[in-house]
């Protein structure tokens, strides 16, 4: 009997690896010759940005930079003067899954910043960063879909799956010119801005990934005599081209900025800002699994082997709210910037699902009573669920998002702000496949019975009971007046054979 399997080769990427985690960087600087000596420093703000991310052997490496302003009050002086610090890092992960050639995402958090003096001339600054990164290798798989033969029952199984037909990463860049609103003084000094990536939206239009969001840029200044906040917001769009996607994938997408340069000139603000935007894009295929097959009146040896499929790709977003009081001595008369930023996440299992609670650091820069320049800073716990089946995998991203809130009360400043936990989870399942097929040894030429009875038993169907008698299920159906699907565990079945 001529027997052969039909293949399908399964492409696409998996996700291989990702992870979280913290590292500290300090830097000694010395205060500029042209600027006075440090008498107090009152905060330090700033950002870091991924500059280059690369994979090796079984390992991950990110490189970057942390650009921190540090503002002080000078000798004899009341007024703040900034300094700016940049300080670069490197930081890497090994893992035996990691492979050279992989796409990799990655982002990094400036979570906390600080300064201290060593003397009025020497600063001594450090900063918290955190890092996030995902690895996904691209692969194939070959799975008999079906077979041809003449007298071969075949267990044909339609199954659905999640693959993932792509990964893409596309940088861009935008600039723009902006002045302060009518309603608030020039620009005479900007003490220190800071640029943020907000909301995505993201669509599919035909080939292409169309996406439209905004940088949020917060600003602080000197004009009119006094220190002015000023926030301004940035639209961009930006067309990825997908090629050859199916037409109901769904992305997955996040933007990072790589860089952004701010400066004053002519009491206007310059900006240029360097993004990179990463997508994963996720596609539910159908496949036929051939998970089993026997020959009728002919031996057929079949070999199988497990497969797995991911049968879930769940991705989902919740923001939770975050609220701590600040304590101050001195109560606060105008709060000048807030910032809020994810420090850690650990998730925790819990009955259904998982609990992950990210730390939060959120510091506030206000003007007291008396007029001067203080800052504060407290870590507040916000958690996030996500319900999810038992062998199920989750990797969660959590980032603060919108304009924190921080107001004047008794006591100190009441912050707000708000916390965006992505989850993604994904879960597999193993089913059989026939791997080998071939014509079997045949038996002694012993005269079988035309008709079988037999119980059928415990986890046993028409299938297991058709193979072993060497008939089809459509036959015993007939002779038993029964539907294929029907359950027929405990049944005494009339099996007809074929000789």
């Amino acid at each position: 009997m001529d027997m052969e399997l039909q293949r399908v080769t399964l492409e696409g990427y998996r996700p291989i690896y990702h992870t979280s985690f913290t590292q500290e960087e300090t830097l000694e600087s010395i205060v500029p010759d042209a600027m006075p000596d440090v008498e107090r420093i009152v905060a330090a703000r700033g950002a870091a940005y991924v500059k280059d991310c690369e994979l090796g052997e079984g390992m991950l490496r990110l490189t970057g930079e942390a650009r921190v302003t540090v503002l002080y009050i000078p000798e004899g002086e009341d007024a703040p003067r900034p300094l700016e610090v940049t300080i670069p890092f490197q930081c890497g992960r090994d893992d035996p899954r990691l492979r050279p050639g992989d796409p990799v995402l990655a982002e990094v958090t400036l979570s906390t910043a600080d300064a201290r003096t060593v003397n009025p001339r020497k600063l001594l600054t450090r900063c918290q960063l955190s890092l996030w990164a995902a690895a996904y290798e691209e692969g194939a798989q070959e799975i008999a879909a079906d077979a041809t033969g003449e007298g071969l029952e075949k267990r044909l199984v339609p199954r659905k799956f999640w693959r993932i037909p792509a990964v893409r990463e596309k940088s861009f860049s935008f600039s723009d010119v902006l002045r302060p609103p009518a309603s608030k003084p020039e620009m005479e000094e900007l003490l220190y801005s800071r640029a943020e990536i907000g909301a995505v939206d993201a669509k599919f239009i035909g080939k292409k990934l169309v996406l439209k969001g905004d940088v949020e840029l917060t600003a602080l200044y000197r004009g009119g005599g006094q220190l002015v906040p000023a926030r301004f917001e940035l639209p961009y769009s930006q067309i990825v081209d997908l090629g050859d996607v199916p037409e109901d994938a769904e992305p997955e997408v996040a933007v990072a900025l790589k860089s952004a340069d701010c400066r004053l000139a002519d009491g206007e603000l310059e900006i240029a800002l360097e993004a990179q935007i990463q997508a994963v894009l996720w596609a539910l295929q159908p496949v036929t699994v051939l998970e089993d097959a026997y020959g009728v009146g002919e031996s057929v040896d079949v070999e199988r082997a497990p497969v797995t499929l991911c049968t879930m790709a769940e991705r989902t977003t919740r923001r939770e709210m975050g609220r701590r009081l600040c304590e101050s001595a001195i109560p606060a008369k105008q709060v000048l910037d807030c910032v809020a930023a994810v420090s850690s996440a650990a998730g925790a299992p819990v009955e259904g699902g998982t609990e992950y609670t990210a730390q939060v650091e959120a510091a506030v820069l206000y003007l007291s009573e008396d007029d001067r320049l203080c800052a504060g800073s407290v870590t507040v716990p916000v958690t996030g669920r996500v319900d999810m089946p038992e062998g199920a995998q989750c990797a969660c991203r959590c980032r603060a998002v919108g304009e924190p809130a921080a107001v004047p009360v008794t006591g100190g400043i009441e912050i707000r702000f708000e916390v965006e936990f992505a989850f993604n989870v994904v879960g597999a399942e193993q089913a059989w496949a026939v791997s080998e097929l071939r014509p079997g040894i045949a038996p002694a030429d012993i005269q079988r019975p035309s008709v079988v009875i037999r119980r059928v038993g415990e986890r046993e169907t028409l299938w297991d009971a058709a193979k072993a008698c060497g008939s089809t299920v459509a036959d015993i159906c007939a002779a038993n007046d029964l539907s294929p699907d029907e359950d027929v565990v405990g049944m005494l079945l009339l099996i007809p054979t074929k000789r």
